[in-house]
Formats: structure tokens, C-alpha cells, sequence
């Protein structure tokens, strides 16, 4: 029997997992990459640190089944998008990587948008960039280091294309996220106008050569085959970033299809062949190459389930108590058990989850953006905190989802958040859309999967690797008299984020004043 390996370098998990032809996850296994904060706005990894995790987690993979490495027909990586990772043609780290949620490059990003540059761009890229956006990254390192710029062997990659690198030997990237950069994402390939207005025109000679997420890269390496235990001359497909591949492993592939991943971030995902229309709403988001013939708008929330890990650190202690008093009883069944006897709106408490370093990036773009807890009284208790926190980012992906001018009736959910039924019929509820959670878990490793097994002709296309490999597990159908509640909650949701903008700016130019003081 053969199988396809897909690996998911996420930002603080990577993640190996083989597959069988049919789907299913045979053999997993992840190691923990630790995220370094020189300045609380900061976010930085080491890429040696991402390797040594990768090289863990395929080799607990294989060796943890009984599957030998011959029988793995292929592999293909994903990963977290953004940031910047720089890499020289020798294949040595120029420094450490700078995360998609690092905040550096935030007044870069409010000057795009005070002078035009934002609104001009996205005609062309159908991206909205943000402060940890490669391209507003590339402008911070022009500005701030300007003795790379002497340096012609230096290469901007991702996180997954580092990995290949590693497996492979070959350096390069793919449209898929680079788009998020900022390219001609119709045509598929970089835009010299695009990088002029950005003001990242020096950085030109750091772009990589773009591949399709089907091409084949290289071969397993005979020093990667000693350091993983993958066979020597296993081919490596490019795979893509973990937002497309994440919509494959979920079932995203032909138009009207959509995703929403509640997990360290929240991505919105809905699949169309019409790139065209899809330039809406306007200057924020991604449009994303996806398959051959079809691309993703995408929209995303930079935290999701950190919000409620944040709340349960903080004040979760008497909720773990009061669980371990019944044996055999978990903390989220039992949050789950009381939760579900709590009606909508959590006794007035609203709830928005902007709690990234780096802020928001959708449905809008504002760095300073924080979270907060409207409504609280002397009454409330944590439990009605709590439920404002899983509607919360339930709103957030209404926020998301709605602008988006594609019909949708069904959304796959996946992600740490899709695994708690309670939060999973809220979020049918709020967006008043039947949700399926797919069977699995990795479905970003799935995609990536995916893109291997089309690479290597196991199937004629990634629509028929997905129709092969994606079924539903659970199905949850929206509440009519839920979401009509929900709906006045949105109202409210949206009119208080758009009045507190200014209050946001404020308090960050006054954080920033005190911790200098």
C-alpha cells in the first residue's frame, strides 16, 4: 500500500502526518517551536529551531507506524504565511525569522494607508497588507537595515519553503504565498509596479523563483534521509501556504466552497474561478492562487483560539477545579456541559478578540487594534466572560465571512475550535450557516498531502485529490431564532469595533510612551 507524507510547519507547532491514498491519517507527529518576543509588539523565530522540529516530527512519524519509508510515494510542505525569512544561496539563516503576528512594521503600514499606497496596490494584488505582512517587513528592513541591502545572495522565503530547502536542497517559493506579499495574483507572478509602490523595489533580488503548488522541487536529500528517516531521492512537491492548503484538506476546492479555521488564527477561506469579481471588500484580505483554475478570498482574524487559551491562563483556575471534582470529566466537556444551558449573548457581555501583538488585519487593518469586554456589570460572572469569548470570535469570523460576495451555505470548519460541539453550533448560529466539521485533523498537512499525491500522478487534479480524500464528520445546522438574536449582536459587534479605531491609536501611542518613561 502506498502513502503521501504532508508536513505543516505551523507558527508554534510543526506538525508530520502520512496519509493513505484515501485520506486518512495513518501516522502523526509534532514537536513545539518556541516564539521569541525581543519587545512585547515583536515576534521572532529561530530557523534552525523550525528545522530541528520538522526533523523530530517526520521521524516520530515513521517510525511510529509501521509504515516503512519506501512506501511513502511523496512529500509536500505548508506552513504559516507572512513574515519574512531570509536565507542566503548557501542555505544559512540571515537571522532570526519575523513572524506574521510581529507589530514592527505597524506605522509603515498606517502611512500605506493614509497616502493611497493600500488602496492603489490592491487592484492589482487583491491583498491588504498588514504589519506582519512580508511586504510592509521588506520596506521595515530597507529603512532599518539597509547594510543587507549590499547583499545580492540573500533569498526572502516562508516558513515552509525553508523546509523544503531543508528536505530538498532547492530554494524557492510559490504564488500561493507570495500573493500575500503582494504579486499580480490574476497572472500569478510578481509585479514590478506593486513593489515600486511599496517602496521595496532594492529588495527585488531577494525573490525567489515562484513554483506551482504541484511541481516537483527536488528529491530527499541523502543528508535529510540521515537526519529523517525519509528515504533518499523521495520526491518533494512545493505544496503551499497553510490558508490554501488548509482549504484543500478541508474539502475547498471548486467555487462556493468555503472554510473557516478557528485556530491560532481565525482564516475565512471561500474558493471562486472568477478572481476578477473577487477584489472585495476592498484593501483588506488575500486573494490567493489555489488550485489551476481557481483562487481564494480569504479574510483573517490574527487570533482565534488564543483568545479563549489567554482568558483560561488567566482566570481558568476554579473552571479546572470544579472539572477535576468529577472523575473522568475534562475541562472543555465540562466547560461544554454548562455552556450549552446559557442563551445567546452572554447577558450583555461583548466580547472582540483582537489580542495579536501585531493587531488586526481583517475584515480590517488596524496595528493598534486590541481586545476587549463590553458591558460588564457587578452581576456578570466568569462564566458569562467565558461565552462572550466563544461569541466573540464567532462574530469575528462573521466579520470576516460576510463581505465576501460569493454564496455560501456551508462552511467546513477545522482547527482547535471545531473540536468543542458547543462552540461549533454557536458558530451555526452566529453566521447562520450550516457548519460541517470535516473527519481528521491535520488538514493543512492534508492539503500539502494532497499537492504531493497530484504532483506525483496519483491524481489528475487537486479537485479530484480532494473529492478522493474529504468527507464530513459532524454536521450543525443554524438555530432560526439563535441567529435572528446573533444578527442584532452583530450590529452591535461591528458599530463599537469601528467607534473605538481612534481610542485603539491612543492608547498605543500611550503604551509605548510609559514603557520608555
Amino acid at each position: 500500500m502506498e502513502y503521501v507524507m504532508g508536513i505543516d510547519a505551523g507558527t508554534s507547532v510543526v506538525k508530520a502526518t502520512i496519509f493513505s491514498l484515501e485520506g486518512r491519517e495513518v501516522a502523526r507527529a509534532a514537536r513545539i517551536v518556541p516564539i521569541h518576543n525581543p519587545e512585547s509588539y515583536m515576534a521572532e523565530e529561530d530557523l534552525q529551531d523550525v528545522w530541528m522540529a520538522a526533523v523530530d516530527a517526520i521521524s516520530e512519524s515513521l517510525t511510529g507506524s509501521a509504515i516503512t519509508p519506501d512506501r511513502i510515494r511523496a512529500v509536500a510542505v505548508t506552513g504559516q504565511g507572512d513574515g519574512s525569512w531570509l536565507v542566503d544561496t548557501s542555505g544559512n539563516p540571515v537571522g532570526p525569522a519575523i513572524l506574521w503576528t510581529d507589530g514592527r512594521a505597524g506605522d509603515i503600514v498606517d502611512r500605506w494607508g493614509q497616502d493611497g499606497t493600500l488602496s492603489k496596490t490592491f487592484k492589482i494584488t487583491g491583498g491588504g497588507p498588514y504589519a506582519g505582512t512580508t511586504s510592509a517587513i521588506l520596506r521595515w528592513r530597507i529603512e532599518n537595515q539597509p547594510e543587507l541591502l549590499e547583499r545580492d545572495d540573500i533569498r526572502n522565503v516562508y516558513c515552509k519553503d525553508w523546509v523544503s530547502f531543508k528536505l530538498s536542497g532547492e530554494l524557492n517559493s510559490d504564488p500561493s504565498d507570495y500573493s500575500l506579499m503582494g504579486i499580480d495574483t490574476v497572472a500569478r507572478d510578481y509585479s514590478d509596479e506593486v513593489l515600486e509602490d511599496f517602496g521595496i523595489t532594492a529588495a527585488k533580488k531577494w525573490l525567489p523563483e515562484l513554483k506551482k503548488n504541484t511541481d516537483q522541487v527536488g528529491v530527499v536529500t541523502d543528508q535529510a534521509s540521515h537526519q529523517t528517516g525519509l528515504r533518499p531521492g523521495t520526491p518533494v512537491f512545493k505544496g503551499g501556504v497553510d490558508i490554501s492548503c488548509s482549504s484543500l484538506g478541508c474539502g475547498v476546492a471548486a467555487p462556493g466552497t468555503a472554510m473557516a479555521v478557528i485556530g491560532t488564527a481565525g482564516i475565512v477561506t471561500v474558493a471562486t474561478d472568477k478572481p476578477e469579481d473577487a477584489f472585495v471588500p476592498a484593501d483588506v484580505g488575500w486573494l490567493i492562487p489555489h488550485t489551476d483554475t481557481t483562487w481564494i478570498r480569504s479574510l483573517g482574524l490574527s487570533s482565534a483560539t488564543p483568545n479563549l487559551e489567554w482568558f483560561l491562563r488567566e482566570f481558568g483556575e476554579q473552571f479546572r477545579s470544579e472539572a477535576k471534582a468529577v472523575e473522568g470529566r475534562s475541562l472543555y466537556d465540562y466547560l461544554d456541559q454548562e455552556l450549552k444551558k446559557m442563551p445567546p449573548g452572554s447577558g450583555g457581555v461583548l466580547y472582540h478578540g483582537y489580542n495579536a501583538p501585531g493587531g488586526e488585519r481583517a475584515p480590517f487593518i488596524k496595528p493598534s487594534a486590541r481586545a476587549s469586554f463590553n458591558g460588564l456589570t457587578g452581576s456578570h460572572t466568569r462564566w458569562n466572560m467565558l461565552k462572550s469569548v466563544y461569541e466573540g470570535v464567532a462574530l469575528g469570523i462573521r466579520d470576516c465571512l460576510d463581505p465576501i460576495p460569493v454564496q455560501v451555505d456551508t462552511i467546513n470548519m477545522a482547527g482547535g475550535g471545531a473540536n468543542s460541539p458547543v462552540w461549533s453550533q454557536i458558530f451555526a448560529d452566529v453566521l447562520g450557516r450550516t457548519v460541517s466539521i470535516p473527519a481528521g485533523t491535520e488538514f493543512g498537512a492534508k492539503g500539502a498531502a494532497i499537492c504531493a499525491a497530484t504532483g506525483v500522478g496519483l491524481f489528475d487534479s487537486l479537485e479530484e485529490g480532494v473529492a478522493a480524500t474529504v468527507e464530513p464528520l459532524r454536521i450543525y445546522e443554524p438555530d432560526p431564532a439563535k441567529t435572528a438574536l446573533y444578527d442584532d449582536l452583530y450590529d452591535i459587534y461591528v458599530r463599537q469595533r469601528v467607534a473605538t479605531m481612534d481610542i485603539w491609536d491612543d492608547l498605543q501611542a500611550f503604551t509605548r510612551k510609559a514603557s520608555r518613561a
